[in-house]
């Protein structure tokens, strides 16, 4: 009697008669060692006793094969294939096939315009402030929500998204108005300006800016281009920082490099000086105009409202600076600024109070607006 080890690997085949397919497949069998040694051998035919016969042989010979692995353009047919009957989910992330599947967007949260409560009106401003405390966090959004809502609005002023998230919330170019109006009786039209961004007007300067923005972007690539290693500029939608969410932006481009990394383009493009040169424009003296000579160049006045706004695109945005370009029919400038921490920290902190004793009160009651139509009727 043989006595085999339990690590012994027992092995069973089934192998058609070469000659006779019609028969009963023999049924040949192997004890393997772990080792690869064979301890013992047997099949179903008639020489298959002695334990020698070649059904046995051709099972144990060694046979390696190199199946190489199969390229995209390989599983084409197939993948075609499985597209045109059904949406099969491995398909999502193959190149080529995911465009025809959408992913589900993130939950976005109400527009601010949806705060109004028609029972509010009735509370006067001191208790209506008290009110509007519970809706502190009513601007929130998640890092996914900020960015669907960049995504969705990247048209701008041409896609109604892009008002109405701004509802409500202190954009960068509002930021000056907002900061230089009173809390207690803030201005009508910086009210107006927040709380309705739908309200636009249109003056020939500013159809003139819009007409133009992207002659200035077009302009703008051709000339940083050379001096910076992969420059890439797209166009962005409204941008909301989860850290402060009462505040948003929407920069005329954001901008990359590996030289600088990240920056946002804010484009300017001054209809009193369409026609002049940056030189001429300075030497105009026109105190609308943004820029000023210093020591190591042109700079963007500190006082101009066009400073504020492109701080806060900076820190709204996180990026390391903005390129602002003034651009005239006959020339343009290329102001880099960088983040000024000193600067934003107290205006950021400003535009919160904005947010919690004018914006919430007006959203939610419409406090300003009712103050503003009992005074027309006296």
């Amino acid at each position: 009697m043989q006595i085999f080890l339990v690590k012994s690997v027992f092995c069973v085949f089934q192998v058609l008669h070469s000659q006779r397919l019609n028969e009963t497949a023999l049924q040949p069998w192997v004890i393997v060692s772990t080792n690869g040694r064979v301890e013992a051998a047997h099949c179903t035919c008639m020489a298959g006793v002695a334990e020698t016969c070649t059904h046995v042989a051709a099972l144990l010979r060694s046979q390696k094969r190199h199946i190489p692995i199969a390229t995209l353009e390989d599983l084409s047919p197939l993948l075609d294939t499985l597209q045109k009957h059904s949406k099969a989910v491995t398909l999502c992330g193959v190149k080529n096939y995911y465009t025809n599947y959408t992913t589900q967007s993130p939950t976005l949260p109400q527009s601010l315009a949806c705060l109004h409560n028609r029972d509010a009106e009735s509370l006067g401003l001191p208790d209506l402030q008290v009110h509007c405390l519970k809706f502190l966090t009513a601007a929130g959004v998640t890092e996914a929500q900020a960015e669907e809502i960049e995504a969705q609005t990247r048209s701008q002023h041409v896609t109604p998204a892009w008002f109405r998230w701004r509802a409500g919330r202190i954009t960068a170019s509002a930021m000056h108005a907002v900061l230089a109006t009173s809390l207690d009786t803030p201005a009508h039209s910086v009210v107006n300006r927040v709380c309705y961004p739908e309200k636009t007007f249109s003056t020939v300067q500013t159809r003139w800016g819009v007409e133009h923005e992207e002659d200035a972007r077009k302009a703008y690539k051709e000339i940083m281009a050379s001096h910076h290693r992969n420059l890439q500029v797209r166009l962005c939608g409204f941008c909301v920082n989860t850290n402060f969410p009462e505040v948003g932006v929407s920069p005329d481009g954001l901008t990359i490099c590996d030289c600088c990394g990240k920056g946002c383009l804010e484009i300017k493009c001054p209809f009193k000086q369409r026609m002049a040169s940056i030189k001429e424009a300075l030497a105009a003296q026109d105190k609308d105009f943004c820029l000023e000579v210093a020591a190591n160049g042109l700079q963007l006045k500190q006082a101009h409202p066009y400073y504020c706004q492109v701080q806060t695109q900076i820190f709204v945005t996180g990026a390391n600076h903005c390129d602002l370009v003034v651009w005239t029919q006959r020339d343009l400038a290329v102001i880099r600024i960088f983040p000024a921490v000193d600067f934003w920290k107290p205006r950021l902190k400003q535009a919160q109070d904005f947010f919690l004793k004018v914006c919430l009160p007006e959203l939610v009651g419409k406090y300003f607006s009712k103050q503003r139509a009992a005074l027309s009727s006296l």
